[in-house]
């Protein structure tokens, strides 16, 4: 019982970008979580959000394009559909385009932008 309440506690420490402490240091408590700081949220975040909407993406697509094969012809649950894909596919280029801009900056000026460090 013991070990499940501890997986539960890490793993909603490592979601809320704490660090989990086992042991005991200078004026610190066993087992209390530390903040890591703003680099880690944001990454955690992102890590979350990323696959999150190509997740969204997906059903968006699945979902338009299902609404268009059920359409029976009639043009206004066509056009619905289609409005649906349009938008999905905007979505993806969105996304894609971000990506590409990301990587330029990167390759031109030599930065990571993929690891989030702010300076002490």
């Amino acid at each position: 019982m013991k070990s499940a309440k501890r997986t539960v506690s890490v793993m909603a420490a490592s979601l809320l970008a704490q660090e989990w402490t086992d042991y005991m240091g200078e004026g610190e408590a066993a087992g209390v979580p530390k903040i890591q700081g703003i680099e880690v949220v944001v990454a955690r975040i992102l890590r979350i959000i990323v696959p999150l909407a190509g997740v969204i993406l997906l059903a968006m697509i699945v979902a338009g394009g299902l609404q268009y094969i059920t359409s029976g012809g009639e043009a206004e649950q066509a056009a619905k559909a289609r409005k649906t894909l349009t938008y999905a596919i905007f979505g993806l280029l969105a996304i894609l385009l971000s990506w590409l801009i990301i990587k330029l900056i990167e390759e031109f000026t030599g930065l990571n932008l993929h690891e989030l460090k702010i300076p002490a």
